[in-house]
């Protein structure tokens, strides 16, 4: 899918707007790219199981398929799906979600990068209801990374947003403005736990939580 215009709708991320949701989900049951507001940031976000919209989001952020996404689920329990819930894995993801943390994990799916690298799989429960909606209504996880082309600055606003990736973004949704930090990414895959980007979540919290 690619519009010849992107549109650009107001949402409030904790209280999802039925029309807003059923657009952004037919945007991405089509192969579109939209982007929306999360805990933390904007996210730039396709269906994950949609191989054509998956290459169109390395396209727009100017990057290969050796760099992951990560793969935003509705709860917790999700986990179990897609990534090895060790005894490590489950005392972070026990303390910390849902909320503003990226788990690395030894992927159970055999799935092509991006979705898992190197045999790993990032995965992520927001608490924004407004992303919970959009994951009922696609019924498959939504692949995210940052609203922005690789190497550039986060932006605050959907117009920041707009103004660099355009209409290679079918639909925007707009909460005003976002200055959070980003999410603390975090891998669990081998028997300690290990900080990869520290953010929302200070490290020293992770670290307490898995016992170390």
């Amino acid at each position: 899918m690619k519009s010849s215009r992107s549109e650009i709708l107001p949402v409030n991320p904790q209280i999802p707007d039925e029309q807003a949701v059923r657009r952004a989900s037919d945007t991405l049951l089509a192969g579109g790219l939209i982007v929306v507001p999360t805990d933390t940031r904007y996210g730039l976000m396709a269906c994950a199981d949609h191989q054509g919209a998956l290459e169109r989001l390395l396209r727009v952020k100017g990057r290969n398929a050796a760099h992951p996404v990560a793969l935003l689920l509705r709860s917790r329990d999700d986990l179990n799906k897609y990534g090895d819930m060790t005894t490590l894995a489950s005392l972070v993801a026990d303390r910390f979600l849902p909320g503003p943390l990226t788990m690395v994990l030894r992927s159970t799916r055999n799935w092509p990068p991006p979705r898992v690298v190197n045999g790993k799989i990032g995965l992520r429960v927001l608490d924004v209801p407004l992303v919970d909606r959009l994951l009922g209504s696609v019924g498959c996880p939504l692949a995210a990374s940052s609203a922005n082309r690789t190497g550039q600055k986060d932006a605050d606003s959907v117009q920041e947003i707009r103004a660099e990736l355009g209409d290679e973004v079918d639909l925007y949704l707009d909460a005003g403005p976002l200055t959070g930090m980003a999410s603390t990414v975090v891998d669990c895959s081998e028997a300690t736990a290990r900080v990869l980007r520290e953010g929302a979540v200070p490290a020293e919290d992770i670290m307490c939580a898995a016992g170390e």
